[in-house]
């Protein structure tokens, strides 16, 4: 649709092009940049643009007074302009009053008391304080009640045959909403949607985008049989998954270390209020927590922790050996003689590092 072909008047322009107008038919609505209509509502006499990718619109009290849609439409206790609505230009919800936009990590809900909408299309509603909305730690889903007064909801529970109470959305999903059935320990989840279709999600850690994995429909107890041991297998896999990634992590962490020891030299024992630390370069690395810190042999210090109790650290404060014994001497090849019971001398060695 285009000026001239269906719009009788523009009431607003928005920078990216998109125009609130009202047509020939008398609604009231918006359209891009190419004509495109991306919503129409009767009743309404103007509109123009909100914050937030919000539309306001003006009604009469006459034609709401005579509109029982739009009268008892949901709106805060504290909203008198009974002509004044809002819609979301993402979802397409119609709103009594501008709702309170509420934000969790990527995701973002709109509020009327408490009242939760979601911004896509189709909107999902749902009775729920903004308290019991939560992001999953690693910002793959946003996860919700699910609202049992719809007869859609109780609907595909009866259907599907499972104790569904959680909804949620996803990451760069902003069409659908989906039913949470499974959480794993690395935040992975199963979900179903609407029409009864499993998958799997999870956020991949490299490259941090969502990797989805159909699983099956349950709609008779064999599909269901598969897509349990499906979720068995799943299980396992994410427990092999995180301890590689907990090995991965381990090993960069001790790249890290090492680098950082690679660029620590010359060690200064320095003393606070009768307790002893190390510096680096003039920086603290070592609290004053001691009650001796011995000069660094390459890259160990002994250190006292109680009086005559020993033990041995490394220059950036990691504890190598704890300190439980009466005497330590760290040689330049990283052997370390240990005194303990009577003056006996017991030699470990350190973990190599480089010095």
């Amino acid at each position: 649709m285009s000026e001239g072909n269906g719009i009788a008047e523009i009431f607003d322009t928005r920078e990216d092009g998109l125009r609130c107008v009202r047509f020939e038919s008398g609604e009231v609505g918006v359209v891009d940049v190419h004509g495109k209509v991306l919503f129409a509502k009767r009743n309404f006499k103007h509109a123009t643009f909100a914050a937030h990718d919000f539309v306001k619109l003006r009604s009469s009290r006459p034609v709401v007074m005579n509109n029982p849609e739009l009268r008892y439409m949901l709106r805060d206790e504290d909203c008198s302009c009974i002509h004044i609505f809002y819609v979301d230009l993402k979802s397409g919800q119609l709103f009594g009053s501008m709702p309170k936009l509420h934000r969790y990590g990527d995701f973002e809900v709109a509020f009327i008391r408490e009242h939760m909408f979601t911004r896509t299309k189709p909107c999902y509603s749902s009775d729920t304080h903004p308290s019991f909305v939560r992001s999953s730690r690693n910002g793959l889903y946003l996860e919700f009640v699910a609202d049992d007064g719809t007869e859609k909801d109780v609907f595909q529970k009866l259907l599907y045959k499972q104790p569904l109470y959680n909804k949620c959305l996803f990451k760069g999903d902003e069409e659908r909403t989906y039913w949470l059935e499974v959480k794993f320990e690395d935040e992975s989840v199963v979900v179903m949607d609407d029409e009864g279709m499993h998958y799997y999600v999870r956020l991949d850690k490299k490259t941090g985008k969502v990797v989805w994995r159909e699983l099956g429909s349950t709609s008779n107890s064999a599909e269901k049989s598969v897509v349990n041991m499906v979720v068995n297998d799943i299980k396992v896999e994410v427990r092999n998954r995180m301890q590689r990634d907990k090995e991965e992590e381990q090993k960069a962490a001790a790249r890290y270390r090492q680098k950082r020891l690679d660029d620590m030299t010359g060690g200064v024992p320095f003393q606070i209020g009768g307790k002893w630390g190390l510096k680096q370069n003039g920086r603290i690395v070592v609290p004053a927590t001691y009650r001796t810190i011995q000069a660094p042999v390459g890259k160990y210090c002994a250190v006292e922790k109680y009086p005559g109790i020993w033990g041995v650290i490394a220059v950036d404060g990691k504890v190598e050996i704890e300190a439980k014994y009466e005497g330590v001497e760290i040689r330049p090849d990283g052997t370390v003689e240990l005194t303990v019971g009577k003056g006996k001398i017991k030699k470990l060695k350190i973990k190599k590092l480089k010095n």
